[in-house]
């Protein structure tokens, strides 16, 4: 037993290596050397001059591969450690390319998000950039995704240019997702219902009700919702207490809703979910996630 748990201490520090953030080299970090010096400094000069001119800064990050880190979080993870885009503005973009898994990720700061949203991002990938990169031509590739950012940015690009790319999120992925939310909020509905109402009680309705508040003013600022979610329970309880309690049809559909939860979960039971270094030359921008995948 001691053996096992100090081999598993002593092989923690190797199971927990992964990806390296390369160190920061200005705007083209070449990690992988795909790229000739003559394309990177032609790509570090465009972009050096585009950060100049308008204070937006763009990224270009190769590695020869992530891992297996998903590129979205290495992506956000990069330009937040080196604070790609101003801190004023969070303006920027990293275009992360891992070449050995081929596939790429283009991120966009706070502050380019209206300007580039994921649609377009996905548009600069597969109609500027991934069609180059699979001609295995890469700086010009790099060079034209660059260049459609700047016209977008700029406004002399809509995103009407990219109506029809495809999305991270088909249609289909999205209907379902939807039909497994309104599942979910149904069953937590139903729960609430069925431990409220066989109370003659009206307050504990009110208790849900600033639970609910409390959890929805942490995750998105919307403190005004615990007034009006307490008065909701407070109201909610009131009504299914009575109704329980004075209509026998009401009290026996509760009953059968309690006794099919029974059966169909076989009593409680819970789950669980798992889930380099900053340099200089760029700002203090942050990242939350914006932009889209690509692979050549």
């Amino acid at each position: 037993m001691y053996v096992l748990l100090f081999l598993a201490v002593a092989l923690l520090p190797l199971q927990t290596v992964a990806f390296e953030i390369p160190p920061n080299d200005g705007f083209v970090t070449d990690a992988a050397g795909i790229l000739s010096p003559e394309e990177e400094q032609r790509l570090e000069s465009l972009l050096s001059a585009y950060q100049a001119e308008t204070t937006n800064e763009i990224a270009v990050v190769i590695v020869e591969t992530t891992e297996g880190e998903p590129l979205m979080e290495t992506a956000v993870e990069i330009g937040r450690l080196w604070g790609v885009g101003t801190k004023e503005n969070d303006n920027g973009i990293i275009l992360l390319i891992s070449y050995a898994d081929r596939e790429m990720f283009l991120a966009t700061g706070y502050g380019l998000e209206g300007a580039v949203p994921d649609i377009v991002a996905k548009g600069v990938i597969e109609r500027e950039v991934t069609p180059r990169f699979r001609d295995g031509e890469f700086a010009a590739g790099i060079e034209a995704g660059v260049l459609a950012l700047q016209k977008h940015i700029g406004g002399e690009y809509t995103p009407d240019r990219y109506a029809g790319s495809s999305s991270d999120f088909p249609l289909s992925v999205a209907f379902f997702f939807s039909i497994f939310v309104l599942a979910f909020l149904s069953a937590v509905v139903e729960g609430i219902l069925i431990a409220l109402a066989p109370s003659r009680s009206w307050w504990a309705g009110g208790i849900v009700g600033l639970l609910l508040g409390i959890f929805l003013t942490g995750a998105s600022g919307w403190w005004w919702s615990i007034p009006f979610l307490v008065i909701a329970g407070f109201v909610f309880d009131f009504v299914v207490s009575r109704l329980y309690h004075f209509d026998e049809r009401f009290a026996r559909f509760v009953h059968r809703r309690k006794k099919h939860r029974r059966t169909r979960w076989g009593g409680p039971g819970g789950g669980s979910f798992g889930g380099g270094h900053s340099g200089g030359g760029f700002s203090g921008g942050s990242f939350g996630g914006g932009g889209a995948r690509g692979s050549w």
